[in-house]
């Protein structure tokens, strides 16, 4: 049988509004209001047809290949559908991890969505979503991409928004990155009850990019802040930056991003963290459904 091959991108997002509810439910999860959007930094996922099931990634994620959610979700999508598990897979990084910026759950989906291709087979298949929200609260998004508001554990989509395409990005990750256990369990020492989204949802349905800048909102941010100070500090000095409308953490971080006047903005933002300040940076945009397919 000849060699068949896929090429996806994996793109990150940003939580234009994350309100964590305090207490946990019986599953060990706390209730979140998730407002999600895709951005153009990403991953790149390549499959191709295989004796057997195995996994390499371009940089050392720490954990072994058979616990990564790239191979864990390829597994469950091949015995949800009865296929044979003959695929190699390589995962080439770009997005940094424990930033908040999604990265592992979209490598995760875009194996799903690789795998869908070559088998001809709805991503949107019900088979298919549940893989994805088995593996993370995160990945069923990317199944899209499509701008998303998301409840339950962040994984029960309530509604999608149309493309808010082409707004300039300017993404800031110092050096230390945040656990994504440890900011929730910090937030739960101080938990704090959230606004509902429905401004930014509201702003989203009308494609308001003025209101999405007024409306940012996440509180696991100061969680986030007392595990890493230098998050504060890199929103403070994004926030000062010429053309930049507004800053927040994004995810439990610790990637701050800016929503910037230009595309000439968000290269020079990034370009001075980078050289004044020795902070990892990337100038993007924001991206609509269907951005993974090469």
């Amino acid at each position: 049988m000849a060699t068949k091959s896929i090429e996806i991108l994996a793109p990150a997002k940003l939580n234009l509004h994350l309100g964590i509810h305090p207490g946990r439910d019986e599953r060990g999860y706390h209730r979140a209001d998730s407002v999600m959007i895709g951005v153009g930094l990403s991953d790149i996922v390549r499959i191709r047809t295989a004796d057997a099931l195995t996994l390499t990634m371009s940089d050392d994620c720490g954990v072994p290949p058979e616990r990564n959610t790239v191979f864990r979700a390829a597994r469950a999508l091949c015995a949800a559908f009865g296929r044979g598990e003959g695929y190699a897979i390589h995962v080439e990084k770009h997005v940094p991890s424990q930033a908040g910026l999604g990265g592992a759950s979209s490598d995760a989906a875009s194996a799903l969505l690789g795998l869908c291709q070559l088998w001809d087979v709805d991503p949107l298949d019900e088979r298919v979503v549940t893989v994805a929200r088995s593996i993370g609260a995160d990945v069923a998004f990317f199944l899209t991409m499509a701008p998303a508001y998301l409840t339950g554990a962040g994984d029960v989509l309530v509604e999608t928004f149309p493309e808010l395409g082409g707004v300039p990005v300017a993404l800031v990750r110092p050096d230390a990155g945040v656990s994504t256990v440890e900011a929730y369990r910090a937030f739960d020492e101080e938990p704090i009850c959230p606004p509902s989204p429905e401004n930014m949802c509201a702003a989203l349905r009308a494609s308001d990019v003025n209101g999405v800048v007024e409306h940012l909102y996440n509180n696991l941010e100061p969680a986030a802040n007392r595990l890493v100070p230098v998050t504060a500090e890199v929103r403070v000095w994004l926030e000062q930056q010429p053309g930049v409308r507004a800053a927040l953490l994004s995810g439990s971080g610790s990637c701050v991003f800016a929503l910037c006047e230009s595309d000439d903005c968000a290269r020079r933002v990034a370009r001075d963290a980078q050289e004044t300040r020795n902070w990892w940076a990337n100038a993007t945009t924001t991206v609509g459904a269907g951005s993974q397919f090469c």
